[in-house]
């Protein structure tokens, strides 16, 4: 008797590691949660500026027609309502290329701003030739300038150029907030003939700016916090 009682703790003990391994194995934080970091909640008045990226007609209207490109736009646009209520800077950025180019050519129509996301007066332009709006413009000196501490970043696409903006952003010393929905991007095909879904590829996108960058959060998400 001794020894069967001996032989099922045993068991239920070696039972106990494979379901501990399972639950460790099925448990996935990112870098950024083992670090410590927890999902912001509130943002700085006067320190937060929102970058709204490459809502140009090549992602509408040209080579690089992106599904979501419109919902992305529409929450793009709550954002910079929610920024001008709280009277934070509202930053354009444009993707630009020689003309002649294949796509977002100076001397063409597709490098133009949607005519639904046309900067204002109060709102900074920024042109860009490089993924990262920071790797080809002065957005870091402007930002710093004005005393900004945390970006909300937005725009087309996300593996491209928000990711890229996202990454830039996090070693300059900036909080990140990029807005998952009021971002968007396109399915690819690659050079071997296989393919990569615009979902998969979005999600993807967001998980690695959430698991080292910055925070990922909806449209919805981002305009109830507190601002203060």
């Amino acid at each position: 008797m001794q020894r069967f009682t001996r032989r099922f703790l045993a068991a239920c003990a070696f039972c106990g590691v494979i379901a501990s391994t399972a639950a460790v194995a099925d448990d996935h934080p990112t870098i950024r949660a083992l670090s410590g970091s927890t999902q912001v909640s509130q943002l700085p008045a006067g320190k937060t500026a929102l970058l709204v990226i490459d809502f140009q007609n090549e992602y509408f209207t040209g080579k690089l027609p992106i599904p979501d490109g419109k919902a992305a736009l529409a929450n793009a646009r709550k954002l910079i309502t929610f920024a001008d209520a709280h009277k934070m800077p509202v930053y354009h950025v444009q993707h630009i290329a020689p003309a002649g180019s294949a796509v977002f050519a100076l001397d063409g129509q597709a490098v133009k701003f949607h005519p639904d996301m046309q900067p204002r007066a109060q709102d900074t332009v920024l042109q860009k030739t490089t993924v990262s709006v920071f790797g080809s413009s002065d957005l870091d000196k402007r930002l710093k300038s004005a005393g900004i501490e945390s970006v909300i970043v937005s725009g087309l696409m996300t593996h491209a150029c928000v990711a890229g903006a996202a990454r830039d952003a996090a070693p300059l010393g900036y909080t990140v907030l990029v807005a998952s929905d009021a971002s968007a991007t396109r399915s690819i095909t690659r050079m071997d003939g296989s393919s990569v879904d615009k979902d998969a590829l979005h999600k993807a996108a967001l998980a690695e700016v959430e698991d080292t960058f910055g925070d990922v959060m909806t449209t919805a998400q981002i305009i109830k916090l507190a601002v203060r």
